[in-house]
Protein backbone atom coordinates (compact mmCIF):
# COMPACT_ATOMS: atom_id res chain seq x y z
CA UNK A 1 0.00 0.00 0.00
CA UNK A 2 1.41 3.37 -1.10
CA UNK A 3 2.11 6.10 2.05
CA UNK A 4 0.20 8.85 2.08
CA UNK A 5 2.62 11.68 2.17
CA UNK A 6 0.26 14.79 2.44
CA UNK A 7 -1.39 13.37 5.46
CA UNK A 8 2.25 12.35 6.95
CA UNK A 9 3.81 15.51 6.56
CA UNK A 10 0.74 17.44 7.78
CA UNK A 11 0.52 15.50 10.90
CA UNK A 12 1.21 16.52 14.02
CA UNK A 13 1.21 14.96 17.86
CA UNK A 14 -0.33 16.47 21.00
CA UNK A 15 1.37 16.77 24.05
CA UNK A 16 -1.01 18.75 25.94
CA UNK A 17 -1.31 22.51 27.01
CA UNK A 18 -2.16 23.03 23.73
CA UNK A 19 0.94 22.32 22.47
CA UNK A 20 1.49 20.07 19.32
CA UNK A 21 4.43 18.49 17.88
CA UNK A 22 5.11 17.87 14.24
CA UNK A 23 8.30 17.33 11.90
CA UNK A 24 8.57 20.10 8.50
CA UNK A 25 10.23 17.50 6.04
CA UNK A 26 12.00 18.51 2.78
CA UNK A 27 9.18 16.64 0.58
CA UNK A 28 7.19 19.74 -0.38
CA UNK A 29 10.24 22.39 -0.50
CA UNK A 30 10.60 25.14 -3.09
CA UNK A 31 13.18 26.52 -5.49
CA UNK A 32 14.48 28.16 -2.82
CA UNK A 33 15.07 24.82 -0.99
CA UNK A 34 12.66 26.28 1.83
CA UNK A 35 9.40 24.03 2.73
CA UNK A 36 6.65 25.74 0.75
CA UNK A 37 4.28 28.20 2.62
CA UNK A 38 1.14 26.30 1.79
CA UNK A 39 2.14 23.31 3.12
CA UNK A 40 3.04 25.01 6.15
CA UNK A 41 -0.57 26.65 6.19
CA UNK A 42 -2.17 23.20 5.96
CA UNK A 43 -0.06 21.69 8.53
CA UNK A 44 -1.03 24.62 10.81
CA UNK A 45 -4.57 24.68 9.91
CA UNK A 46 -4.93 20.77 10.30
CA UNK A 47 -3.21 20.71 13.64
CA UNK A 48 -5.03 23.58 15.09
CA UNK A 49 -8.56 22.46 14.11
CA UNK A 50 -7.39 18.88 15.83
CA UNK A 51 -6.60 20.71 19.14
CA UNK A 52 -9.64 22.32 19.18
CA UNK A 53 -11.97 19.84 18.19
CA UNK A 54 -13.49 21.15 15.57
CA UNK A 55 -13.82 20.39 11.09
CA UNK A 56 -14.62 22.68 8.08
CA UNK A 57 -12.03 25.62 8.63
CA UNK A 58 -13.53 28.67 6.28
CA UNK A 59 -11.08 31.00 6.98
CA UNK A 60 -7.35 31.36 7.35
CA UNK A 61 -4.84 33.89 8.09
CA UNK A 62 -0.98 33.40 7.87
CA UNK A 63 1.46 35.55 8.49
CA UNK A 64 5.79 34.15 8.12
CA UNK A 65 7.68 35.60 10.23
CA UNK A 66 10.82 33.99 9.74
CA UNK A 67 12.39 31.37 7.06
CA UNK A 68 11.54 27.99 7.71
CA UNK A 69 13.60 24.79 8.07
CA UNK A 70 13.34 21.43 7.69
CA UNK A 71 13.28 19.41 10.87
CA UNK A 72 11.03 19.72 14.51
CA UNK A 73 8.74 21.92 14.97
CA UNK A 74 6.09 23.05 17.16
CA UNK A 75 2.50 24.09 17.29
CA UNK A 76 1.51 26.56 20.30
CA UNK A 77 -2.54 26.72 19.67
CA UNK A 78 -4.79 29.11 21.65
CA UNK A 79 -8.82 28.45 21.46
CA UNK A 80 -10.12 32.45 21.22
CA UNK A 81 -13.59 31.69 20.64
CA UNK A 82 -16.30 28.68 20.46
CA UNK A 83 -19.44 30.53 19.09
CA UNK A 84 -22.74 29.08 18.16
CA UNK A 85 -21.57 28.99 14.07
CA UNK A 86 -18.30 29.98 14.43
CA UNK A 87 -15.20 28.35 16.59
CA UNK A 88 -11.89 30.34 16.12
CA UNK A 89 -8.55 29.81 17.43
CA UNK A 90 -4.97 30.94 16.57
CA UNK A 91 -1.41 28.93 15.88
CA UNK A 92 2.39 30.02 16.40
CA UNK A 93 4.61 27.65 14.66
CA UNK A 94 7.87 27.70 16.54
CA UNK A 95 11.35 26.01 15.54
CA UNK A 96 13.44 26.17 18.87
CA UNK A 97 13.74 29.82 19.77
CA UNK A 98 12.30 31.31 15.94
CA UNK A 99 8.68 32.14 15.71
CA UNK A 100 8.27 31.02 12.09
CA UNK A 101 4.71 32.09 11.45
CA UNK A 102 1.30 32.85 12.99
CA UNK A 103 -1.67 31.82 12.31
CA UNK A 104 -5.58 33.11 13.02
CA UNK A 105 -8.25 30.58 11.62
CA UNK A 106 -12.11 30.24 11.89
CA UNK A 107 -14.03 26.73 11.46
CA UNK A 108 -17.70 26.28 11.34
CA UNK A 109 -20.59 24.22 9.54
CA UNK A 110 -22.28 26.69 6.23
CA UNK A 111 -25.83 26.58 5.06
CA UNK A 112 -27.57 29.14 3.80
CA UNK A 113 -28.23 30.96 0.72
CA UNK A 114 -25.78 30.75 -2.42
CA UNK A 115 -24.84 33.18 -5.65
CA UNK A 116 -22.11 32.97 -7.52
CA UNK A 117 -21.10 35.81 -10.39
CA UNK A 118 -17.64 34.62 -11.11
CA UNK A 119 -16.76 31.77 -13.71
CA UNK A 120 -13.82 29.02 -13.73
CA UNK A 121 -10.73 29.20 -15.87
CA UNK A 122 -11.78 28.10 -19.42
CA UNK A 123 -9.30 25.21 -19.51
CA UNK A 124 -8.86 22.40 -22.00
CA UNK A 125 -9.75 19.26 -20.11
CA UNK A 126 -6.64 18.10 -18.14
CA UNK A 127 -5.96 14.79 -20.44
CA UNK A 128 -5.35 17.89 -23.16
CA UNK A 129 -3.08 20.02 -21.35
CA UNK A 130 0.64 19.87 -20.61
CA UNK A 131 2.04 18.34 -18.19
CA UNK A 132 5.26 20.39 -16.76
CA UNK A 133 7.23 17.20 -16.04
CA UNK A 134 7.71 16.89 -19.91
CA UNK A 135 9.73 19.95 -19.98
CA UNK A 136 11.50 19.66 -16.40
CA UNK A 137 14.61 21.98 -18.37
CA UNK A 138 12.40 24.85 -18.13
CA UNK A 139 10.77 24.34 -15.15
CA UNK A 140 12.31 24.99 -11.33
CA UNK A 141 13.78 21.96 -9.19
CA UNK A 142 11.95 21.61 -6.37
CA UNK A 143 10.47 18.75 -4.47
CA UNK A 144 6.65 20.49 -4.24
CA UNK A 145 6.45 19.48 -7.87
CA UNK A 146 6.43 15.54 -6.61
CA UNK A 147 3.61 16.06 -4.18
CA UNK A 148 1.55 17.63 -7.02
CA UNK A 149 -0.03 16.85 -10.23
CA UNK A 150 -0.11 20.12 -12.82
CA UNK A 151 -1.65 20.29 -16.07
CA UNK A 152 -1.24 24.06 -18.10
CA UNK A 153 -3.16 24.88 -21.11
CA UNK A 154 0.31 26.19 -22.13
CA UNK A 155 3.85 26.58 -21.35
CA UNK A 156 4.65 29.61 -19.30
CA UNK A 157 6.66 31.90 -20.88
CA UNK A 158 8.85 32.73 -17.96
CA UNK A 159 9.57 29.07 -17.93
CA UNK A 160 10.73 29.16 -21.41
CA UNK A 161 12.86 32.19 -21.03
CA UNK A 162 10.06 34.45 -22.55
CA UNK A 163 8.06 36.52 -20.04
CA UNK A 164 5.27 37.14 -21.28
CA UNK A 165 4.32 40.76 -19.33
CA UNK A 166 0.77 39.04 -18.37
CA UNK A 167 1.20 38.19 -14.65
CA UNK A 168 -1.60 35.70 -15.08
CA UNK A 169 -1.58 31.89 -14.78
CA UNK A 170 -4.31 29.44 -15.68
CA UNK A 171 -3.87 25.75 -14.43
CA UNK A 172 -5.50 22.29 -13.45
CA UNK A 173 -3.71 20.49 -9.85
CA UNK A 174 -4.34 17.87 -7.63
CA UNK A 175 -2.37 16.21 -4.91
CA UNK A 176 -0.23 14.07 -6.29
CA UNK A 177 -1.86 10.64 -7.83
CA UNK A 178 -5.30 11.52 -7.13
CA UNK A 179 -5.29 11.65 -3.34
CA UNK A 180 -8.37 13.42 -1.50
CA UNK A 181 -8.10 16.92 -1.00
CA UNK A 182 -9.38 18.17 1.71
CA UNK A 183 -9.51 22.07 3.48
CA UNK A 184 -6.20 22.16 4.53
CA UNK A 185 -5.18 20.54 1.25
CA UNK A 186 -7.55 23.16 -0.51
CA UNK A 187 -5.57 25.89 1.62
CA UNK A 188 -2.33 25.06 0.65
CA UNK A 189 -3.09 24.72 -3.45
CA UNK A 190 -3.76 28.24 -3.04
CA UNK A 191 0.15 28.59 -2.80
CA UNK A 192 1.16 25.19 -4.63
CA UNK A 193 2.11 27.04 -8.22
CA UNK A 194 4.81 29.31 -9.32
CA UNK A 195 3.81 32.76 -8.66
CA UNK A 196 2.34 34.62 -11.74
CA UNK A 197 4.69 37.67 -11.69
CA UNK A 198 7.42 35.48 -12.85
CA UNK A 199 5.43 36.52 -15.99
CA UNK A 200 6.56 40.24 -15.62
CA UNK A 201 10.33 39.24 -15.37
CA UNK A 202 10.36 38.55 -11.46
CA UNK A 203 13.28 36.29 -10.44
CA UNK A 204 11.26 34.94 -7.42
CA UNK A 205 8.60 35.95 -4.97
CA UNK A 206 8.49 35.06 -1.27
CA UNK A 207 4.72 35.24 0.80
CA UNK A 208 4.79 37.76 3.83
CA UNK A 209 0.80 36.99 4.36
CA UNK A 210 -1.61 34.56 2.81
CA UNK A 211 -5.19 35.02 3.16
CA UNK A 212 -7.71 31.94 2.72
CA UNK A 213 -11.04 31.74 2.29
CA UNK A 214 -12.60 27.80 2.18
CA UNK A 215 -16.23 27.60 0.96
CA UNK A 216 -16.51 23.41 0.23
CA UNK A 217 -14.81 21.04 -0.12
CA UNK A 218 -14.26 19.78 -4.09
CA UNK A 219 -15.86 16.71 -5.80
CA UNK A 220 -13.16 14.12 -6.69
CA UNK A 221 -11.18 15.24 -9.61
CA UNK A 222 -8.96 18.07 -10.74
CA UNK A 223 -9.05 21.67 -9.37
CA UNK A 224 -9.29 24.44 -12.08
CA UNK A 225 -6.81 27.72 -10.76
CA UNK A 226 -6.55 31.10 -11.62
CA UNK A 227 -3.61 32.89 -10.25
CA UNK A 228 -3.28 37.02 -10.71
CA UNK A 229 -0.95 39.60 -9.63
CA UNK A 230 -2.14 43.32 -10.62
CA UNK A 231 -0.33 45.91 -7.88
CA UNK A 232 3.67 45.05 -7.52
CA UNK A 233 4.29 48.18 -5.33
CA UNK A 234 7.87 49.15 -4.01
CA UNK A 235 9.37 45.95 -4.54
CA UNK A 236 6.25 43.97 -2.51
CA UNK A 237 3.17 42.44 -4.84
CA UNK A 238 -0.32 41.00 -4.45
CA UNK A 239 -1.74 37.60 -5.73
CA UNK A 240 -5.02 36.52 -5.74
CA UNK A 241 -5.89 32.91 -6.67
CA UNK A 242 -9.37 31.33 -6.99
CA UNK A 243 -9.98 27.20 -7.14
CA UNK A 244 -12.74 25.42 -8.64
CA UNK A 245 -13.99 22.19 -9.03
CA UNK A 246 -14.47 19.70 -12.23
CA UNK A 247 -18.49 20.72 -11.00
CA UNK A 248 -18.15 24.28 -11.54
CA UNK A 249 -18.41 25.04 -7.79
CA UNK A 250 -16.01 27.78 -6.67
CA UNK A 251 -13.91 25.44 -3.63
CA UNK A 252 -11.77 28.29 -2.16
CA UNK A 253 -10.22 31.70 -3.09
CA UNK A 254 -7.00 33.84 -1.32
CA UNK A 255 -5.42 36.86 -1.72
CA UNK A 256 -1.00 37.14 -0.36
CA UNK A 257 1.21 40.28 -0.17
CA UNK A 258 4.65 38.70 -1.34
CA UNK A 259 8.00 40.09 -1.95
CA UNK A 260 10.14 40.09 -4.80
CA UNK A 261 13.51 38.47 -4.34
Amino acid sequence: MTEDIYDIDTSSVPRGDGIRDLTLTDRWNTPLGKPNGGYILAAMLRGLGEEMGVEDAMVAAVTYLASPETGAAELRTTTLRRGRRVQTGEAALWEGERHIAQLQASFGARSGRSLELGTPPDLPAPDDCLDPKDFPGAMPASTIFDRVDYRLGAAPGWALGTPSGDPTSELWQRLAGGREIDLPALAFLCDSFAPPVLEIGAAQSMTVQLTVHLHRKPVPGWIATRLTTRHVVNGFHDEDCELWDEAGNLVAQSRQLAMLL
